[in-house]
C-alpha cells in the first residue's frame, strides 16, 4: 500500500510539473541544449566540468528521437531533469522510511525538499546542478543504509558506481571523497587495518577511474595535445572555467564571504531573484512583505540548529553514524562552495537536501519514547507547515511566472538558435 501511494504521489507531482515546466531560456540552459543538438561527441563534452550532463543527455536524445521524432529538444531535456528529481524523491521517501520507520515523515520531509526554491527551480530546468546533487543525496542514504546493514564489498561497489557518476555530473563532487571511508571506519567487524586497506583501495579505485576518464575524454575523444599552449592544449579545456576571470572570484574584488553564503543559501530555500548580493532579511521591519518570508526562514534555521546545539548529546547517541557521514557532506559544500561562488543558489541545491535531513535528525532527536504518537504528531504537522510555507511563496513568485513564456535571460550572441529552441511544438 505503500509504495502504490508513493507511486501515486511521484504520478500527481509530474503531471503538477509538466502543466508548470519552466520556460525560462537562460544563457546556461541554452548552451547545453545546443551542445547536445549538434548531435557530436565532442559538442557534448566540451565542459569539463560534467562530462555526464551533456553526453548522458546526447544519448537520451537519441533514443527518444528514435523512438518519437521531435524537434523539441529543450521540452524533452527540462523532461529529462524532472524524471530523476522525482525518481530521487521516489527512493529518498523509501529509503528514509526503512532507516527511520516513520512513512509520513519520510514523504512529508520529501515534499519539503521538493519546493525548496533551489531543487524546485532545477526539476525545471534543463541545467546541471539537479542530478548531481540527488546522486551525492542518494550516495549519503545509502551509506548509512548500508552501514546499518553491514557494508559489504557488494555495497561499496553499488557506493562507488554512485559517486563515480556524481563526478561525471560535476566535477566539484571530488570534495565528498570522504564520505563513503568515514562509513567504512564506523563499520562493524573489521579490524583497523582492513578498514584502512578497504579505503585506500576504494580511493584509488575512484581516483583512477576519475583521472582515466578525464585524459581518455581530453586526449581521444576531443583530441587535444600537449603541445603549444593555446585552445587545443588538454590543460585549456581541463582548467576551462579556471581559466575564466569571473569563475571563482565571486564578485568584486573584496569579498564578503558571510553576504554571498546567506544569499546562495538563502536563494536556494526561497524565490531566486538575481546576483545581486545584499540582505534581504530585516528583522527591524519585521513585517514588511518583502522581508517576512525571509525573515522567517532565517528564524527557523536559527532556531533549528540552536535546538540541535542544545540536545547534540542526545543526537549524537541516536544518529552518531548519520552525522559523521553528513559531516563529511556538508562541511565540504559550505566552505568550497562559499569561496566558489557562493551568491549563486544553484551550487547550494545539494547542501539544501543534506541540511534538510539534519534537520530531521535534530527534530527528531527531541522524540519522546514515552508519547511516541504525539511527538510525531508534532513532528508531522512542523513539515506539513514547512511545505505549505515554501510551495505557496515558491509557486507564486518563482515557478508560476517561469512557466508562462516563453522567457529569455542573457543570450547574447546566440539569440538566434535560442529562439529556435523556444518555438517549441507541444506548446501550440
Amino acid at each position: 500500500m505503500k509504495k502504490l501511494f508513493v507511486i501515486l504521489l511521484l504520478l500527481g507531482l509530474f503531471l503538477f510539473h509538466l502543466r508548470y515546466l519552466s520556460r525560462a531560456f537562460d544563457w546556461d540552459s541554452c548552451v547545453y541544449a545546443l551542445n547536445i543538438q549538434k548531435d557530436r561527441v565532442e559538442s557534448a563534452f566540451f565542459n569539463p566540468h560534467h562530462l555526464g550532463f551533456e553526453s548522458s543527455g546526447l544519448m537520451y536524445w537519441k533514443m527518444l528521437r528514435s523512438i518519437y521524432p521531435t524537434t523539441d529538444i529543450m521540452f524533452f531535456l527540462r523532461l529529462r531533469i524532472l524524471s530523476f528529481s522525482l525518481f530521487f524523491l521516489g527512493v529518498f521517501i523509501w529509503i528514509y522510511y526503512l532507516l527511520y520507520k516513520d512513512f509520513i515523515l519520510a514523504v512529508s520531509l520529501a515534499l519539503v525538499i521538493q519546493v525548496s526554491q533551489a531543487f524546485w527551480f532545477y526539476s525545471l530546468h534543463n541545467d546541471t546542478p539537479l542530478i548531481h546533487s540527488c546522486l551525492m543525496a542518494l550516495l549519503f542514504l545509502l551509506t548509512i543504509y548500508f552501514l546499518k546493514k553491514g557494508l559489504s564489498a557488494k555495497h561499496l561497489s553499488i557506493l562507488w558506481i554512485i559517486q563515480l557518476f556524481s563526478i561525471y555530473f560535476h566535477q566539484s563532487n571530488v570534495i565528498h571523497f570522504g564520505m563513503v571511508p568515514m562509513a567504512i571506519l564506523l563499520s562493524p567487524n573489521r579490524s583497523f587495518g582492513i578498514k584502512m586497506r578497504t579505503i585506500f583501495v576504494y580511493l584509488t579505485c575512484l581516483g583512477l577511474a576519475t583521472i582515466i576518464s578525464y585524459l581518455f575524454v581530453g586526449f581521444v575523444i576531443l583530441k587535444r595535445g600537449l603541445g603549444p599552449i593555446d585552445e587545443k592544449h588538454f590543460s585549456f579545456w581541463m582548467f576551462l572555467y579556471a581559466a575564466i576571470n569571473r569563475w571563482g572570484t565571486s564578485l568584486g574584488e573584496d569579498k564578503n564571504y558571510v553576504l554571498y553564503f546567506y544569499r546562495g543559501i538563502g536563494d536556494a530555500f526561497l524565490v531566486f531573484q538575481n546576483v545581486i548580493p545584499k540582505f534581504r532579511v530585516n528583522l527591524f521591519d519585521f513585517q514588511n512583505p518583502k522581508h517576512l518570508p525571509y525573515n522567517l526562514n532565517l528564524l527557523f534555521w536559527i532556531f533549528s540548529l540552536s535546538l540541535g546545539i542544545l540536545n547534540f548529546r542526545t543526537m549524537w547517541a541516536k544518529y552518531k553514524q548519520e552525522l559523521l557521514v553528513l559531516l563529511f557532506w556538508l562541511l565540504p559544500s559550505i566552505a568550497f562552495y562559499t569561496w566558489w561562488e557562493g551568491y549563486f543558489f544553484e551550487f547550494w541545491v545539494g547542501t539544501t537536501i543534506g541540511l534538510w535531513i539534519l534537520n530531521s535528525y535534530i527534530l527528531r532527536s527531541f522524540r519522546s519514547e514515552t508519547l511516541p504518537r504525539f511527538s510525531n504528531a508534532i513532528l508531522h504537522s512542523t513539515y506539513s507547515f514547512l511545505f505549505l510555507f515554501y510551495f505557496l511563496i515558491n509557486f507564486t513568485f518563482s515557478t508560476l511566472p517561469r512557466s508562462i513564456g516563453p522567457k529569455f535571460g542573457y543570450t547574447e550572441g546566440i539569440q538566434g538558435p535560442v529562439e529556435k529552441l523556444a518555438e517549441e511544438t507541444i506548446y501550440k
